[in-house]
This record gives structure tokens, sequence and C-alpha cells, in this order.
């Protein structure tokens, strides 16, 4: 009796173990619309080619997510989630978000009610390279200066070309500078990102975005996986090689089959993806990726199965 006891708690504990890790193994066929099952640091939350079927999202996290404070800094390739978060909106007013932009000074109040609140730029800019936010002193301090204000829950920065030519050394540096500004800033979250794909592939690029990736699982900290949203269609077919010229080479395909993803895009607003209207469906995907990744910052713990366990006979 007594063994039996003790191999019930230790199979209790076990069960607790896994359901508070998440890490039930997905079935194969809800496999492509699913966050990838990772064994990472907790805190560590991708989005990526698999999580951009706004579908799948109850509305209650949307509006638990339109709750939440970004600093969003940028130049222009991360313009492409804010111009798929406009045409969103306007055709879809559940996903409601309102936008202030940098000016001279850091924001000293927050909007006073829902929607989702952008803070874009890094003051006193809006176009925003590395060594306005991350590389340097001068630019780590103008970013500590509105995440001092205490309104924002996350911060994000976005890369334009950099990762496809900076030295992993530098890249490696930017790690660091965002992991030490979220050890700063218990109460504000920094997000991650790699950075876009270049027509004909890159080694570096690569080997910088999966140092990137690495970092993020065994850091515990958010990615938001630019890279992966368009080298993959949201069915996880590829690897292509898009963008050198605003092109993509899947997107035409994917909209002649799935005409109604294609039926609102951001026609010409959708910078270096605009060269061909069905390109523009690159910034449709990240406004879904990033409306999916701010419901699962607000708790939503996405629409993975419940993990079922069968216990063995002698332990009922």
């Amino acid at each position: 009796m007594k063994i039996k006891t003790l191999l019930r708690l230790a199979l209790a504990a076990v069960l607790l173990a896994l359901i508070s890790a998440q890490v039930a193994p997905l079935p194969a066929a809800r496999a492509q619309t699913q966050p990838a099952v990772q064994l990472a640091a907790p805190g560590y939350i991708v989005v990526d080619h698999t999580t951009t079927d706004l579908d799948l999202i109850p509305p209650e996290w949307i509006a638990a997510a339109q709750e939440l404070a970004v600093h969003y800094a940028h130049t222009s390739h991360g313009s492409q989630i804010t111009s798929g978060l406009a045409a969103l909106e306007e055709d879809h007013p559940l996903y409601a978000y309102e936008v202030d932009y940098a000016g001279s000074t850091p924001p000293t109040t927050a909007p006073a009610t829902p929607p989702l609140w952008i803070f874009d730029g890094n003051p006193p800019e809006t176009y925003i390279e590395p060594g306005d936010y991350w590389e340097g002193e001068a630019g780590i301090n103008r970013t500590r200066a509105v995440i001092n204000t205490g309104l924002f829950d996350y911060s994000m920065w976005s890369w334009c070309g950099q990762a496809g030519y900076y030295e992993t050394s530098q890249i490696q540096t930017y790690l660091d500078v965002m992991a030490d500004l979220e050890a700063d800033y218990p109460n504000t979250r920094f997000i991650l990102m790699t950075g876009h794909t270049v027509g004909g592939g890159s080694t570096l690029l690569e080997t910088n975005n999966n140092l990137i990736r690495q970092f993020a699982q065994t850091h515990g900290m958010i990615l938001f996986d630019f890279n992966d949203i368009e080298r993959y269609t949201p069915t996880g077919d590829g690897p292509y090689n898009n963008n050198d010229d605003g092109d993509c080479e899947w997107c035409a395909n994917w909209c002649d089959a799935h005409p109604s993803d294609c039926e609102h895009l951001p026609v010409g607003d959708c910078a270096h993806s605009d060269t061909s209207e069905d390109a523009e469906l690159f910034c449709s995907l990240k406004a879904n990726a990033f409306w999916w990744l701010m419901a699962r910052l607000a708790g939503w713990p996405g629409p993975g199965p419940l993990t079922y366990v069968y216990l063995p006979t002698i332990l009922r």
C-alpha cells in the first residue's frame, strides 16, 4: 500500500510538471497551425509561420491583448508589421489598436482605455537604426528613457538589412544588451527579432538568425521570427529566399489557392514587398503573428490540445 501511494504521488508530480511546461506533442494534423513545442527556458515564446491563423485565437484573448502597451522601434522593414495592422483593423474592427509616434521626448501618459497601444519610435526619431536603440551607450540610454516612464509592458526593435552583414559578434552584442535590459526592467519584457530574407540566401544571415533563435530559447526570451514568416508558407512549404527586390517566391501561388487570405492586403503600403500585390501578403501575415504574440503575452495558452495520460490499473 505504501509503495502504491508513493507511485501515485510521483506520477502526480510528473503530470503537473508536464501540464505546466506545456510539452505535449502535437497531433500531425494540427502541427502546422500550432507554435512549435520547444524544450526551452521558462518565459520563451516564439511566433513564426505557424502562428498566423487569427481564427484560432478566441476573441476574448484579443480583448485581453488590447490592454497591453508596446514600445516598437524599427526602420522600413519593420513597418511591415504596422502596415499589416492598419489594413487588418480597417477590415476587422475587432483588431483595433492605437499608435502614437515618437516626438522629441518620451511619452508621459498612456491612453486611458484600450485598444492595444503601440508607441512607434525612440525619441526623438521614428526611423530607428541599431545605434538608436541598442548599439552603443547613446542608443541604449534613449531606450532606457522610454522604459523608465513605466508605461510599457513590452519593447521590440526590428532589423533592417543588418542581420545579413553584421558579424556574429555584433549579433551577440545585440542579444546581450536585450537580455541586460530585460534584467534591469522586470516589469517590461524585450522581444527579440530575426532579420528578413535576402534573395539567393545568405549563410551569414542564417547563422545570425539561428544564433538569435537559440539565444531566445536558452534564455527564456520572446522571439518574433520575422525571417521564418517569409521563408515558409503558413502550411510549412519552403524554405524560400525572398525579398531581395521586394519579391515573394510563394505568395502568388498562395493567394491563388487561398484567395480569402489576400482580399484585404495593404496595397501599395508594404515596404520592400510591394513590387507585386501578392508580396504584400508578408505584411498581413506579420500583423497576424503580432496579434498572436500579443494574445499569448496576455495569457492565452495557445490552441494546443489537452494532454491525456492513462494511468496503469495498479495506480487507479
